[in-house]
């Protein structure tokens, strides 16, 4: 009887363990199978690509490559088929749909500096461009083209100042002028076309229009 129960016992044992080990191989074969479909393998094209493909470089997360060409981590996710977008690695192609190639960035135009002994109506000429036959309008209402007007009437503690009658010190010192007097016809059409440019090239802080 004592024999038949250890032979029973030892089934039972032998049947458990033959149990755990076939559900250890079907449980790795499911996880390994998640992975796979749920990601790319590093370093594999994804089919069909229909933009660029970027290469995962250390460090990298999914949002900051999204970011980098302008798109949403969950458009990533979703495009790469990621079952977890906070799992990529080195070496990991992700495709990035419908990416155009970056613009040339465009080269700032520069603003010419007259010489401080050309003639007003040449400073005007060389710093506003194509828009000189205006500022010259504009002057010519604010101040009679004259760098010396002032005017007496109070804005805000501030007075109209110079060729372009800009107020003095409120406005003034918001230019790269500031350090300059206002009476200084160079620095006076300088600042101006400034004030123009970043209004978008336009004279609404002016009372006069061309």
């Amino acid at each position: 009887m004592s024999e038949h129960q250890n032979i029973s016992k030892h089934s039972r044992n032998g049947a458990r363990r033959w149990t755990m080990k076939v559900s250890f191989i079907l449980l790795t074969g499911l996880l390994f199978a998640g992975i796979s479909l749920g990601i790319n393998a590093p370093g594999e094209a994804h089919a069909a690509c229909a933009g660029k493909t970027h290469v995962v470089s250390a460090g990298e997360t999914l949002s900051g490559i999204a970011a980098g060409n302008k798109t949403s981590w969950q458009s990533l996710a979703s495009s790469n088929h990621l079952a977890n977008p906070n799992l990529i690695y080195i070496g990991q192609n992700i495709c990035i749909p419908n990416a155009q190639a970056p613009k040339a960035a465009s080269t700032p135009t520069k603003t010419a500096t007259p010489a401080p002994g050309d003639s007003i109506d040449s400073m005007i000429n060389q710093v506003f461009g194509k828009y000189a036959a205006q500022a010259k309008r504009v002057a010519r209402c604010e101040s009679s083209m004259n760098p010396r007007a002032t005017n007496r009437i109070s804005v805000g503690g501030s007075h109209a100042a110079g060729l372009f009658q800009v107020l003095y010190p409120s406005t003034w010192k918001t230019t790269s002028q500031a350090a300059k007097s206002p009476y200084d016809a160079r620095a006076n059409i300088l600042a101006a076309h400034e004030i123009f440019a970043r209004d978008g090239n336009s004279w609404r802080e002016w009372v006069c229009k061309p």
